[in-house]
C-alpha cells in the first residue's frame, strides 16, 4: 500500500510538474510597442493646426488637428510621429523630430495624398481659418530649426 501511494504521489507530482511548462507567446500586447508612425507631408497654409501624415504601416494618409493651442508644438513637414492613429478622439503622440510629445486628433483617412490635402482645405474653408488668415496675412513658421 504504501509503495502504491508513494508512485501515485510521485505521477501526480511529474504531471503537475508537466502541465505547468507551456510554450512562450512572443506577442506582446503592450500598447506602447504596438505604436504606429508616419511622416507629416503637408501642414495648413493657412496657418491652421490641420496637417496630413502618411502611414508607413499600409501608406494612408491621416487628416490630423493638433489640440495644443501653441503653435509650436504643431507638427512641422517631414517630422516623424509616433503613436496611437486610431480615428477619433484626442491622443498623445511622440513627435520622434521634434523630441517632445504632442496632442493630435485623427479626423480620417484617404488612400491618396491630394484626397487627405483637399479635406484640410474644406476643412480649413467651413471653420474660418481661411477669412481670418486674409486679414492677417502674417506668414509665421511654427517652430524654429532645430539645431544639432
Amino acid at each position: 500500500m504504501k509503495r502504491f501511494i508513494s508512485i501515485s504521489l510521485v505521477l501526480f507530482a511529474g504531471i503537475v510538474l508537466l502541465a505547468s511548462c507551456t510554450k512562450r507567446d512572443y506577442y506582446d500586447d503592450n500598447p506602447r510597442n504596438n505604436d504606429e508612425s508616419g511622416i507629416v507631408t503637408y501642414i495648413s497654409e493657412v496657418n491652421s493646426p490641420y496637417s496630413v501624415v502618411k502611414m508607413d504601416y499600409d501608406g494612408q494618409y491621416a487628416v490630423v488637428y493638433s489640440v495644443d493651442s501653441d503653435a509650436g508644438l504643431w507638427p512641422e513637414v517631414n517630422d516623424v510621429l509616433i503613436g496611437d492613429f486610431e480615428a477619433g478622439g484626442s491622443r498623445s503622440v511622440y513627435n520622434k523630430t521634434f523630441g517632445r510629445n504632442i496632442r493630435l486628433e485623427v479626423d480620417e483617412f484617404f488612400r491618396y495624398r491630394n484626397d487627405a490635402i483637399n479635406s484640410v482645405i474644406r476643412k480649413e474653408d467651413s471653420e474660418g481659418y481661411v477669412a481670418s488668415f486674409k486679414k492677417n496675412a502674417i506668414q509665421m513658421q511654427r517652430r524654429s530649426p532645430v539645431i544639432k
